[in-house]
């Protein structure tokens, strides 16, 4: 049988961490009186990696009609000039504002408005998670509810970062199991002589540029804060989330950027895959993520608690908080 982990880099136990490798994880000491503890960012692409379903292919088809999402896609690669000559390269980012626009005639077309009702009613029935993904989210979540997190009110946050439909994920995962859902999002808009034909308006693409963006809103804070700016400079003892403490967990080619930059600033990165695709494909697919060392782990999404997507996580966090008390140590 093939290892399906690619690339590893073996997190230590909590038993096997030794005080001088928590020394080592010291970098920085806090002043005094500017004490405040951060968070852990767990931070999670959707499509792919909380779930096998592509949930904007799973909207267009209520739209549509079932199998109709191929139909779709391939519209929105005829108008990104896919076919034309000499061959266009193809940019990622354009793809968002393309599908967006295109399913937004598409619900005109229908007389649907693209929102949060509609999203509950019609597409939530028809996602579905990997197996026991709210168990795996509930059980790293609770970590910070142990005596020795608590004593250093060290919280743990889940956050989506996706570049699906923000009000349709939102609903997928209990009231406060998510902190915070970057995603596309559209106004509805409707002209008072026509109530019943709503307009549909983009007015936030998710690409795979956006996704490092959030990741520095999350870094700062400045996801819930107004009065904090993304590209405003936050000394480092006052980051919500310093990099450091970021997980981030994707699965394909738009999670390359967030994944990169998190390991580049001390975070972590794994890649997951569904497992019930060929290993040949699968080694294709992460066959230059591996090469790169673009991500410390390539595992799996099973979501078993103690397996070793848990278990990778589970450690980190663990890591993280052990790196915060030898810190206290050196006050």
């Amino acid at each position: 049988m093939i290892n399906p982990v690619m690339w590893f880099f073996p997190l230590l136990s909590e038993e096997m961490l030794p005080q001088a490798v928590l020394f080592r994880l010291t970098r920085q000491k806090i002043p005094p009186g500017k004490r405040r503890m951060p968070n852990i960012a767990i931070v999670w692409d959707f499509d792919g990696t909380l779930t096998p379903d592509d949930s904007t292919t799973k909207t267009v088809e209520v739209l549509q009609g079932s199998g109709k999402g191929g139909e779709f896609w391939s519209m929105i690669k005829a108008l990104r000039g896919d076919q034309e000559l000499p061959q266009w390269e193809h940019i990622l980012a354009m793809d968002a504002p393309i599908w967006m626009y295109s399913l937004s005639r598409l619900a005109a077309t229908k007389k649907v408005p693209l929102n949060a009702e509609f999203f509950k009613e019609f597409v939530l029935p028809q996602i579905a998670l990997y197996p026991k993904v709210l168990d795996f989210l509930i059980d790293i979540k609770n970590l910070e509810q142990t005596e020795k997190f608590r004593r250093l009110n060290l919280e743990i946050h889940h956050f989506v970062v996706s570049a699906g439909l923000k009000e349709l994920i939102e609903q997928v995962f209990p009231a406060g199991l998510v902190t915070w859902t970057f995603g596309c999002r559209y106004t509805v808009v409707v002209d008072e002589n026509h109530s019943d034909e709503p307009e549909s308006v983009p007015v936030f693409c998710m690409d795979e540029t956006v996704k490092t963006r959030s990741l520095f809103e999350i870094s700062k804070g400045a996801f819930n804060n107004q009065s904090v700016k993304v590209n405003t400079r936050v000394p480092a003892v006052e980051l919500w989330s310093p990099f450091e403490n970021i997980i981030y967990i994707g699965d394909g080619d738009t999670d390359v950027p967030a994944l990169s930059l998190t390991r580049s600033k001390g975070g972590l990165g794994i890649a997951v895959f569904n497992p019930e695709k060929s290993a040949i494909d699968t080694r294709q697919k992460f066959k230059n993520m591996r090469l790169d060392k673009r991500t410390d782990l390539i595992t799996p999404a099973d979501f078993s608690i103690g397996g070793e997507l848990h278990s990778y996580i589970y450690n980190r966090c663990v890591q993280i908080r052990q790196r915060y008390e030898a810190s206290e140590v050196l006050q």
